[in-house]
């Protein structure tokens, strides 16, 4: 058997590898003699966008010494990225077609953002009807119940075996395009362990307690207040492969190992996105979680009922609440049976059973 899993495998972020990572490893458990195989679709607008992202020189916080780094960390995706056994180049569905696969999966991650620079309409299965298609855990990211929806993702759409969404709006998007019920699944990052590739690399942990910051942008007043917050309780503040003048380490040009382990031994954690907040939760940790985006709002405001965690949310208006927040202790029990039953649920689903 070949089963080929379609994503945005060349978005050169943590989260991105991750959750490919994760579901290539779940799915060649599930199927020990299956080729397992990244399709190599890239969408060249999308990879430029995100390179110029990546490369953005901030003229208030970066200096040629971080810069060189961020230029560093680009290498060290690409390694990564090609860790994983892929398929020859593929530019459109007929080629996909010619690989000989017996199961696509479609996801995670935003691959079906309408918004996006990486939307194309054979993320949708869209004239790949004819092969066997799984949707696992894809995110419409910014998209809402305003958004229109093409004509031409519909056909793939319908024809999809086994559909389902990582969000509420990507449920919502699928039962107002198509008239099916998709069933919410787990990001694949909590469907895999990655303690094994941590000790593996041998990522070292740091030797004292600190809070870890990871893509949030904070407010000045929010800043003092972790600045004070920190000083009083002998933490230190370090990004997640990210450089801002307030945190006491630089951390850029992270293995996505070294970046996990990161999580893994923060005493508290504040954030931004989605698999930031994923991997605080993943790893139990006291997580603050103050998305500032639509798109990100949507997808973390849905991860966190579902875990029931809605009242880890800080909401814009509310940065006076930032270290109340922070000090607050979570109670995982709730979480971790979800978490569980759900992961049951993952496997059942990409086996068809």
């Amino acid at each position: 058997m070949k089963i080929g899993i379609l994503t945005h495998h060349y978005v050169k972020n943590y989260g991105a590898f991750l959750q490919m990572k994760g579901l290539y490893e779940t799915v060649k458990g599930l199927y020990p003699d299956a080729e397992v195989l990244i399709v190599n679709y890239v969408k060249k607008k999308h990879w430029r966008k995100n390179i110029i992202h990546v490369l953005h020189y901030r003229m208030k916080t970066d200096n040629p010494s971080i810069y060189i780094k961020k230029i560093k960390q680009l290498s060290v995706f690409s390694k990564y990225e090609r860790s994983l056994s892929r398929t020859k180049s593929v530019k459109n569905a007929e080629d996909i077609k010619k690989l000989g696969l017996d199961i696509l999966i479609l996801g995670s991650d935003e691959i079906w953002n309408l918004h996006g620079s990486g939307y194309h309409s054979l993320k949708f299965g869209t004239g790949l009807e004819d092969l066997k298609t799984i949707a696992y855990a894809p995110s419409v990211g910014a998209v809402t119940d305003e958004t229109e929806i093409p004509n031409e993702i519909i056909s793939g759409l319908k024809a999809i075996d086994r559909l389902s969404g990582r969000d509420d709006e990507t449920i919502k998007f699928v039962k107002r395009a198509v008239g099916r019920d998709a069933q919410k699944m787990l990001d694949p990052t909590f469907l895999y362990n990655f303690d094994a590739d941590i000790e593996r690399e041998n990522a070292q942990s740091r030797n004292y307690p600190y809070i870890l910051i990871y893509d949030c942008k904070l407010t000045d007043s929010m800043v003092k207040q972790l600045r004070d917050y920190a000083d009083e309780n002998g933490y230190k503040i370090i990004g997640a492969g990210d450089y801002k003048k307030f945190y006491d380490e630089v951390s850029i040009n992270l293995t996505p190992y070294e970046w996990v382990n990161l999580f893994r031994n923060a005493k508290q954690v504040v954030t931004g996105t989605f698999h930031g907040t994923v991997f605080s939760i993943k790893y139990k940790k006291p997580v603050v979680c103050y998305p500032t985006e639509k798109n990100r709002i949507n997808k973390i405001s849905s991860l966190l009922k579902d875990m029931g965690l809605v009242d880890r949310l800080l909401k814009i208006g509310c940065e006076t609440d930032f270290t109340d927040l922070l000090c607050k202790d979570i109670d995982y029990s709730y979480t971790n049976k979800y978490i569980d039953a759900k992961k049951e649920e993952a496997e059942k689903f990409l086996l068809g059973e």
